[in-house]
């Protein structure tokens, strides 16, 4: 199926015809469709899942799930690409549960994340000198696998929260609570690397 003219993504009316198709039996075509959200799956996934080929079994995991749950998608809920990543974002968290020791994560009181200030934080996390962005890495990898991904939808994807709301499942208001949340961690935790470091 072609898109309009001009416009290099494809409409919702296309999608919908095309998945129509598919599930009236012309399975072949659920290729081209994948095919136009492969690649940013892949790049979704390889956020959470370094290595190449392991990213890559993640997101044939994504494409497969999603080519045998298409009789359930709903395009009223969600457009196909929202719900797609979807299945990639729980793949993605599913396969690095199951391949992946993760560092161990240090708890912090409330008291403690409740007395850094939003400016402290800011400082900390707009510094990208190379020792500041090493921290930065390290302290990354101390969250839980979700709260990686939901930095990486937001920081580095730019995707808005409704639809990482979309993604994930959960309230946008939560998304918010959980970002900022998420800022003061690493901020902490980056000053703690660097007082160690000393």
């Amino acid at each position: 199926m072609e898109t309009k003219t001009g416009n290099t993504s494809p409409t919702i009316q296309d999608e919908t015809l095309l998945i129509r198709s598919i599930l009236d039996g012309q399975t072949g075509l659920f290729r081209h469709l994948a095919g136009r959200y492969a690649g940013q799956v892949l790049r979704m996934v390889a956020r959470l899942i370094p290595s190449p080929e392991e990213a890559e079994e993640a997101t044939q995991d994504t494409l497969f799930e999603a080519f045998q749950s298409l009789t359930r998608y709903d395009a009223r809920k969600a457009s196909f690409h929202t719900w797609l990543m979807r299945i990639a974002y729980h793949t993605a968290l599913k396969h690095y549960r199951q391949h992946h020791r993760q560092v161990a994560i240090v708890e912090f009181d409330q008291h403690r994340l409740e007395t850094i200030a939003d400016e402290e934080t800011d400082v900390l996390l707009d510094n990208t000198s190379p020792d500041r962005v090493a921290h930065m890495e390290r302290a990354i990898d101390t969250l839980k696998p979700d709260d990686q991904m939901l930095l990486n939808l937001y920081y580095f994807d730019n995707r808005p929260i409704r639809e990482i709301a979309g993604i994930t499942e959960h309230e946008e208001s939560y998304l918010r609570s959980r970002l900022q949340w998420i800022r003061k961690r690493l901020a902490i935790t980056i000053k703690a690397l660097e007082q160690d470091g000393k």
